[in-house]
This record gives C-alpha cells, structure tokens and sequence, in this order.
C-alpha cells in the first residue's frame, strides 16, 4: 500500500471518528424520550376520555397530525406529582406548583404522564426544587398537578408575544387551569394563604390561568405568584391584563395578591427570546423593580445552578451575584456570572442566558421570601380564632 493510500485511509477513519463523536454529544444535550407502553394503572377508571383521540393544535414546523394524550383526570391521584406534600400536618401555607419543559421528543411532543419515564423524570425533577425551597422551620404543603407541557423544541420555537390558543402549549395551559379548579375545590384550606410558582412554560401555564380566573384574589387566600423565566411579558401587558382586578405586579419584598416575574441573563448577553425591551422584572434578591444593586458582599447564603439529569445541582457563594440589579430596559435581571460557563448550561440557549437557573440561583431567597409574604397575607387577611 503506497502513501497516499494510506492516508486516504486515515483521513476516512479519522471522519468516521469525528462523526461519531459529533452525533453521541448532540444526542447529550437533549436525551430524547422514546415512547414507551404507558402504565394503564396511572390512567383514571373511566376510559371513555382515553379512548377518544382528540384532534391536535399544530405549531410551525410540524405538519403530521399528532396523536394527543387525554388529559389528566384529577380525581385520580396519579394525575398528580405531589397531592399535599409537607413534612407538617399544621403547614404555614400552600404551594401550587407547575413545572417547565421536562423533555424532549419531536415524535410525541405533547407530555403524557402516563409514561413511568416521565413521571420519575417530573418527581425527581420537584424533589430538586423544593428540596431547595422548602424551610422545616416554616413548612409548606405542594401540590403539583401533571400538565400535558410541550417539549423543548416546541416551546423554543413558540412565539411568545403570540395567541397561544393554535398552539401545542394550549394543553399545557388547559389542564392547569382545570388542576386549579379541582385544588381549590378539595384541597384548599379556607383561611390558609397559598403561593403559586412555574418556571419557564410552567410560567406561562400559571399567567394565563391568573388572566382566566377572576376568583383568584387575595380574599380566596391568593399571597403571590412567582412566575420565573416568564417569556416577553412587558410590564404594561401585566399592568393592562390586571386591570380593574385587586391583583397586580409586585414592586416591594413584602407586598400581596402580587405577580412577580423576572429572566436572569448576564450584562452582555445577546437577544434571546425570553426577554423583551420593557419586560416585567423584579430583583428576586432585593425585590425591587428599579436598578438598586444587591448587596450581598458578606452574605452567607449559597447559589445554586442546574447541571443535567445526571449531575442535578452545583453550588456557588451567593456573594458572587453581589451588584445583581434589575433592568427595566432589558426587561431582566443582569447577574456578574460568567456567561458560556456551567451557569449558562455552556449557552445552550445563548451565551449569558441563564434561563435554567431562573430559580436555583436565587432558591433560598425565594424560600424566604415566601414565607414573608404568605405571614403578611396572614396580618391583612386572617380571620381572628
């Protein structure tokens, strides 16, 4: 074999190789969820809803007819993540929770918990959030419905300033609404204040349930809505879809019946599709809606990021995000992290975005700050013994 043959030869080889290499890690960023034989005992006992296929909304870029998953009955105990949990039989408020996009799969891309996949995948995924957001001291009681979330592609390619009615969120949004209902209906405690938080698409879920449901007062015992990673949302928006309502953006650390929304991003991140020129945003630190910095120089709390599946959680001194300010012009929060690091999750969704840490960053200021608001709920609106 002569020379130039040889080297034919590696170069295929070393494409080959290279090839490979390429398609293992793209796959890592996203692990697929393949369709699996659903656990029929996760279904409710009337299959009449089931059995009927229901005709699917489509977003750009998907043509086929899909296949939609019924949607969860709520009677049913396995239509629900978390149904009351608390480590208190005499908790200090509720908590109604919805999580973001879980997964990612274009053949399916509407959740069905049916599958045991996603449902460790939902579980595992709360028991990380709350186990960073639950104070023993001041306990809380969850309740986390499962919601048919779109996947990640679906919700990346969502134009978020849109009608969401035509697309494949609805569902997401339907069964939250409809969650909701059943939670105040059976579960709530009259007089006990309750909390909502969403992240991200379960943001979206939560804010056009508060836009849809007149009864959500503070009266019903509403304290606040924590709607992190909330997409394009103005200020104004918030201000014109609450009007006339006794519900309206929280501009203080203590104030009530609030919604308080907020995207993390560093201060020289590009465009990206969460934010917007005017964004709704407060400072989840300070809770403060103008450019007043954090001080957190001497702080002692911990920061948390989100790794992957497999390596959930990374810690920080939360003294690093010292100086953190809100900016109402770039409708975000601009943090002094490194972007296109471990904190940006290496810019899957843009350099200096960090939209999958919308919460953990700031997770025990947010547990603090809830139990704040849900004891001033209680001094305005709890009825004397």
């Amino acid at each position: 074999m002569n020379a130039a043959s040889i080297l034919s030869r590696f170069v295929r080889i070393l494409f080959a190789v290279l090839l490979c290499t390429a398609f293992f890690v793209s796959c890592s960023v996203f692990e697929q969820d393949e369709p699996e034989t659903p656990d029929v005992s996760t279904e409710a006992e009337s299959t009449s809803e089931t059995d009927a296929a229901e005709q699917p909304k489509t977003t750009a870029g998907i043509s086929a007819p899909l296949v939609i998953p019924p949607a969860p009955d709520y009677a049913n105990p396995a239509s629900w993540v978390r149904m009351g949990a608390g480590d208190s039989i005499l908790p200090e408020f509720e908590v109604f929770y919805i999580y973001p996009a879980l997964f990612q799969n274009k053949l399916r891309p509407v959740m069905d918990h049916r599958f045991d996949r996603i449902r460790t995948k939902a579980s595992d995924y709360i028991d990380l959030t709350f186990g960073l957001l639950t104070d023993p001291v001041h306990p809380l009681k969850l309740y986390t419905p499962f919601v048919r979330q779109a996947d990640y592609s679906t919700a990346l390619e969502t134009d978020f300033a849109s009608d969401l009615s035509d697309t494949l969120l609805q569902y997401g949004i339907e069964d939250t609404k409809t969650a909701f209902r059943y939670f105040m209906k059976f579960f709530h405690q009259p007089g006990m204040p309750y909390i909502l938080i969403g992240h991200s698409q379960g943001a979206v879920d939560l804010y056009e349930l508060l836009r849809a449901t007149p009864e959500i007062t503070p009266e019903s015992g509403f304290a606040a809505a924590y709607l992190a990673g909330l997409p394009k949302k103005t200020a104004s928006e918030i201000d014109r879809d609450f009007a006339g309502r006794r519900i309206g953006r929280g501009k203080t650390a203590d104030d009530t019946g609030v919604i308080l929304t907020w995207n993390t991003i560093a201060q020289d991140a590009g465009e990206n599709m969460f934010t917007v020129p005017g964004g709704a945003v407060i400072n989840p630190v300070n809770w403060k809606t103008d450019d007043t910095p954090a001080e957190l120089s001497g702080s002692q709390a911990t920061g948390y990021y989100y790794v992957s599946e497999k390596e959930p959680a990374g810690t920080f001194k939360a003294s690093l995000l010292d100086g953190m300010h809100a900016d109402p012009e770039r409708g975000a929060v601009i943090v002094g992290l490194p972007g296109d690091s471990q904190y940006d999750a290496s810019a899957q969704m843009g350099e200096g975005i960090f939209h999958s840490n919308d919460i953990f960053f700031f997770a025990e200021f947010l547990r603090d700050n809830m139990v704040r608001r849900a004891a001033a709920w209680r001094e305005k609106h709890a009825q004397p013994e």
